[in-house]
């Protein structure tokens, strides 16, 4: 009898332990319809901006993404939370200036003035109302080019302790295009004077990247502004093209010929480092900017007369390096993105060979080589600003290709070797006509086009060397050996260095050839002039890179909102479990049975 009650009582525990984890696996019911409908749309290769019906009494959305469709609802893939409205929060001791709007306190308050006061009905901020949700973001955390993603957006609402989530919107398939070629600009922050070239000028649908160049480095690390008028002026209107163009990425440059005067000093010390560090990522953030590009000319020498130097500098190069991508990858967490860094690197050998850029490039995104300045008023002789080959008949003061070749031997990842294009001109004064002034002494540089020959060393804008070559004063020959061409005159005897159309599709396609990143230009303001706005040396490039797709994103990928930045990253502790599957007290349940029949038995 007692073995029949205990097989009866275990058949009878058995059938119970069947019933609870049929009950407990099934996905717990939310509301039974959806009300969110959720879109996805590509902004870039690595972007993706999402929008969703928004609903009443919310107080975040829960935005999942996956590569596999059947389990885009899952903990480990809540990529991020969209908690309030689309702007940033007041932050203590920040100028905002007039027409900033910040988060603080559960409103939105909107700068009358320039201040640094926390917000308050007054003078300094008007009060615009009460924070609600907003029901739209972009997803730039380690999306990848080329890639097919599923998302699902799913509503928090405030009822409960925690909150109690809500049905799941539809999953949406999203598949984002390819990586383009990087086309790097840099836009010169005085710009906006002479040449009356504002931010809103640069052709933001034909480059990947922009520049600003420069802001300037102080001795004790702080990154400050070069010119305290244009800086913030030019920098607000970035973060406003940057809501408009959110695939374009806007960087700071640090540093330059004229501004590398405490690299040195600042790199070797390690409190000055993280003022460094931490000044840079405070613009970058303050301006929606989406990186830094160090411009240290150069570590151990060779810059500008004045220039701290040590023969250490090639060593805490590579530190500063290590250090600023720990601290772009902690805040870029934070931020739900992947902020970049980049440098401009030497043409010239002898410099270049200081650093170790196999080390240095684990931590930049991409190195844009300065191949360009090969000559100059320095030179004994004309000869060509950027030849991509060496002309065997002139002096060796190496070439583009040269240049090249020996960073691609040096840096494993042949793709972050972006390839430096001059938009501008050098000219040479009193040139003999001989082989019409190529290879020829010279005396002195004329006047360029912003200045005397004083000012600006003879350094001309291309729009000024090409209307100058319509005057008749000027021929234009071609060096097929350097792949470049150059104008002379023998009335005025000026011998002019520069790359043109032909020149530059040349380089591109040289580009393609050695399977490089992209090319970087400086700078984009020599390429129109005045009162105009075509760019012919940039349609070169255009025009080289295409057949080699992708060129660029078609515009209808030009995103006319602002860019959230109002998201944070979950905790583990704070993610939701998968649905389905057995925990909780079913697995406690569970535990109970088992022991009790293992007694049993």
């Amino acid at each position: 009898m007692r073995f029949i009650g205990v097989t009866c009582m275990k058949r009878a525990l058995a059938l119970t332990l069947v019933v609870i984890v049929i009950l407990f696996a099934t996905p717990t019911p939310v509301l039974s319809k959806s009300e969110i409908k959720l879109k996805a749309q590509p902004i870039a290769w690595d972007a993706v901006n999402l929008t969703w019906t928004p609903l009443s009494n919310v107080k975040a959305y829960e935005v999942y993404r996956s590569t596999n469709p059947r389990d885009v609802y899952s903990s480990p893939n809540l990529i991020f939370v969209v908690n309030w409205s689309n702007y940033t929060k007041y932050k203590e001791n920040w100028n905002y200036l007039p027409g900033e709007i910040v988060e603080y306190q559960g409103y939105l308050w909107k700068a009358k003035k320039v201040t640094s006061q926390p917000p308050q009905e007054g003078d300094y901020w008007e009060k615009l109302g009460p924070i609600t949700p907003t029901n739209t973001a972009v997803d730039y955390f380690n999306v990848t080019g080329n890639t097919t993603y599923y998302y699902i957006v799913v509503p928090v609402f405030k009822d409960g302790k925690d909150g109690k989530r809500g049905t799941p919107s539809n999953v949406i398939k999203v598949t984002t295009p390819p990586q383009p070629y990087r086309i790097v600009v840099y836009y010169i922050s005085w710009g906006i004077y002479a040449r009356a070239f504002s931010p809103y000028d640069v052709p933001f649908e034909n480059v990947t990247h922009v520049n600003y160049a420069f802001l300037k480095l102080l001795e004790n690390g702080t990154v400050t502004w070069a010119d305290p008028w244009a800086d913030p002026m030019n920098l607000e209107a970035f973060k406003e093209l940057k809501s408009r163009y959110p695939a374009v990425k806007f960087l700071i440059s640090v540093g330059g010929w004229t501004l590398s005067k405490y690299f040195s000093p600042v790199a070797a010390d390690p409190k000055k480092r993280q003022e460094f560090i931490k000044s840079a990522i405070a613009i970058i953030r303050k301006y929606n900017l989406d990186g830094i590009d160090i411009d240290w000319e150069y570590p151990g020498g060779g810059g500008m007369e004045g220039n701290y130097v040590s023969p250490d500098d090639p060593r805490n190069f590579i530190v500063l390096l290590k250090e600023f991508r720990k601290a772009l990858d902690d805040v870029g967490r934070e931020d739900h993105k992947h902020y970049l860094l980049t440098v401009a690197a030497p043409a010239n050998l002898e410099i270049a060979s200081r650093i170790d850029w196999k080390e240095a490039s684990k931590y930049l995104d991409f190195i844009n080589v300065m191949t360009y300045d090969y000559i100059g008023p320095w030179s004994p002789v004309t000869g060509h600003n950027a030849p991509l080959y060496r002309n065997p008949n002139g002096p060796d003061y190496g070439s583009v290709d040269q240049t090249i070749k020996w960073y691609i031997e040096h840096v494993p990842d042949r793709t972050k070797i972006v390839l430096g294009i001059p938009f501008y001109a050098r000219s040479f004064a009193n040139v003999p006509p001989k082989n019409h002034g190529l290879f020829q002494p010279y005396k002195g540089t004329p006047a360029g086009t912003w200045g005397s020959a004083a000012e600006t060393h003879g350094i001309m804008d291309y729009w000024d060397v090409a209307d100058k070559a319509k005057t008749g004063e000027y021929e234009y020959f071609w060096d097929n050996y350097s792949k470049v061409p150059w104008l002379y005159s023998e009335s005025k005897r000026i011998f002019i260095t520069f790359d043109d159309p032909r020149s530059i599709l040349i380089k591109t396609q040289y580009m393609l050839n050695q399977s490089l990143g992209g090319v970087m230009i400086w700078e984009i303001t020599a390429d129109r002039k005045p009162g105009t706005s075509s760019h012919p040396l940039l349609a070169a490039v255009l025009e080289g890179l295409q057949e080699k797709p992708p060129v660029w994103i078609p515009d209808k990928y030009v995103l006319g909102s602002n860019v959230p930045s109002n998201i944070t990253i979950p905790k583990p502790e704070t993610v939701p479990t998968k649905r389905g599957g057995v925990c909780g007290p079913a697995a406690i349940l569970i535990v109970a049975l088992f022991v009790l029949l293992k007694r049993n038995s």
